[in-house]
């Protein structure tokens, strides 16, 4: 198909999409006709004398309304409406073999992975052409002189450097007209603030937690994508999340804290306001008790991942494995070493086994809901590939990996998983042959401690609480690349001693060591029953730029006042380990307060008696 043919079936696609993804008349509104006309412009133009003209060129305007509130001990602490439009420019000038990306040049204007792509502006609200186009033409024309410019470092830097590997740069996909919009209603911020007020009051009845917040977000994410190769799309998406946050100390000062997260798609998806209530109550009362909790001790032995742990012991540990990242050409032997973390140790194990064998997992990016839970999902991912279910592990065998149009070592093509910058995790769901009830599971777990001399088992039943344990886990992928002798641990929220008569006591501050992505493979087994989870997701590369200062991929789904940031839903058993340690913390501690909260002399100066 011809450039002049695939703009033209880009245009008409835009033609009848409009910003709320309803047919339109043929005439595009102002935004739809800058897109348009400002690519079709740069495709025919755009050139830097003898220099190449760019061979692909995609916008993509975001555009989030979004209504964000939260409380602490009945008091209002934020409460905002805010609209935001921004544009990202992807702009590539080689061919599809060999171009401008994958490439960490010297340090300097054009120091990034993929600074072609990182054209961009801010977007007026107001739909008005004249200066919507102006940025465009702005941010193209910036996009482009980083790219030639990134082109020319490329070249130069592979002359000194024999490739092991030829992958192309970007891969061909047919163009697409989707429509993926989810009706967003209205957020009442008004409603939003009475509710956080309510719920974070309850804390005032729990003098032992020291720190409390409650929040509220919601909004509508609205994108609309156009690429030279005629591919456009329009999609609305909106959320929904309440968060419970509380810490406190233990009586030796030793800090404690967990959270609490809910998602939905609307209003109607979040638990009731007594629930809610329950919930806070839960999550307090969980803190008071802990702080009377003995200390982890040092244990070596089997550890069961129930519910909510189970999920985030994927998202934290074996997730972010399942991405296809590609380690780019680089510049010297300083960025040499840098671009290496971008290796994932699991292209190199595919058709090899990553679990046990009586579990497989699918990533399913058009799933809504699981179990009658809300998870979210999409029809076309930001490459505008159509998204589609991908069977990652089958019976323990590792079968591919989670791509974009950026192709990897054995991932020659997309997998419609390309949110932000790269592959995510959208819906994972690990399916267990053979699970256990849950009673089973626990008297297997005993049964194992006992074998091995151990008095009682450990039963993990939250890890850091909404997605609090990524970073260390992050950090502790990032150690196992560097071949460190021992990877980093990270705290659990809520761990038990589990003995073989059933009883169960708490311990707090309990710290999970040595757990990386190779000891999966030694689930010794999972349950029949399934947990329903929502919580960040932390890829390995978003943590590379971060520590780097690259800046990097980032996830477009608000999930709540700490701003934009990607969720994946994980539907998963509980899951047995044989052999994993767990100690207690180490290094200095803070002090415990030298008195107690105020708001306990408040209640008894305002007691009757």
């Amino acid at each position: 198909m011809s450039l002049r043919r695939r703009v033209g079936v880009a245009a008409f696609a835009l033609s009848l999409v409009g910003a709320s993804g309803r047919a339109q008349a043929p005439s595009l509104d102002p935004l739809g006709r800058a897109l348009r006309d400002e690519l079709a412009r740069s495709m025919a133009e755009l050139r830097l004398d003898t220099l190449p003209r760019p061979y692909f060129l995609a916008y993509r305007v975001e555009e989030i309304e979004m209504s964000d509130a939260a409380a602490s001990l009945g008091s209002l602490v934020r409460g905002v409406d805010s609209h935001t439009r921004t544009l990202a420019v992807e702009l590539r000038v080689g061919d599809y073999d060999f171009d401008n990306t994958n490439f960490l040049g010297e340090p300097g204007p054009a120091w990034s992975m993929l600074a072609g792509l990182r054209g961009g502006a801010t977007l007026p609200l107001d739909d008005q052409y004249r200066e919507i186009r102006r940025e465009l033409w702005l941010a193209t024309d910036g996009a482009y002189k980083r790219a030639v410019e990134q082109l020319s470092q490329k070249r130069a830097a592979l002359e000194n450097q024999t490739r092991p590997e030829r992958l192309p740069d970007f891969t061909r996909e047919e163009p697409v007209t989707i429509t993926d919009v989810v009706p967003a209603p209205k957020p009442d911020r008004v409603a939003a603030e009475g509710l956080v007020r309510a719920l974070s009051a309850l804390f005032r009845e729990m003098p032992e937690v020291y720190r409390s917040e409650v929040s509220w977000s919601a909004g509508v994410h609205r994108t609309r994508y156009l690429n030279s190769e005629g591919t456009a799309f329009t999609r609305a998406s909106p959320w929904v999340v309440v968060r419970i946050r509380a810490s406190t100390q233990g009586a030796d000062g030793m800090p404690l804290a967990d959270a609490v997260a809910v998602y939905g798609g609307a209003p109607t998806d979040l638990p009731t306001r007594e629930q809610l209530a329950d919930s806070v109550r839960a999550l307090g009362g969980r803190l008071a008790r802990l702080r009377a909790a003995p200390l982890a001790e040092v244990y070596h032995g089997p550890v069961l991942f129930a519910g909510d742990a189970a999920a985030e012991l994927f998202n934290d540990v074996f997730a972010p494995r399942l991405l296809a990242s590609r380690r780019p050409v680089s510049a010297n032997t300083m960025m040499d070493q840098f671009a290496a973390r971008a290796d994932n140790p699991f292209l190199d194990q595919i058709g090899g086994r990553v679990l046990p064998t009586f579990l497989s997992v699918l990533d399913d990016p058009t799933l809504m809901r699981a179990h009658g839970r809300y998870v979210g999902g999409f029809r076309v991912d930001d490459d505008g590939v159509p998204a589609r279910a991908t069977r990652v592990v089958d019976h323990g065998i590792l079968k591919t990996l989670l791509a974009t149009r950026v192709p990897a070592r054995g991932i020659p093509k997309s997998t419609g998983n390309r949110r932000g910058m790269g592959p995510v995790v959208t819906n994972l769901v690990v399916t267990a042959e053979s699970g256990l009830s849950d009673a089973a599971l626990k008297a297997r777990l005993t049964a194992l401690a006992a074998a091995r001399g151990r008095p009682y088992g450990i039963l993990v039943r939250r890890l850091g609480g909404g997605g609090a344990g990524g970073r260390a886990a992050m950090l502790q992928a990032l150690a196992e690349d560097e071949g460190e002798g021992e990877t980093p641990g990270f705290e659990a929220a809520l761990v038990v001693r589990v003995y073989p008569d059933g009883h169960e006591e708490p311990i707090r501050n309990a710290v999970i060591s040595g757990l990386s992505t190779a000891s999966f493979r030694e689930i010794v087994a999972a349950s029949e029953s399934l947990t329903v989870y929502t919580t960040p997701f932390h890829d390995l590369g978003a943590a590379v730029a971060m520590l780097e200062g690259v800046g990097g991929g980032g996830m477009n789904l608000q999930v709540g006042g700490a701003g934009l940031g990607y969720a994946a839903s994980y539907v998963v058993p509980s899951v047995l380990f044989e052999d994993i340690t767990v100690k207690g913390p180490s290094g200095n501690q803070p002090k415990p307060p030298l008195s107690s909260p105020p708001w306990v002399h408040a209640a008894r100066r305002s007691s009757p008696h």
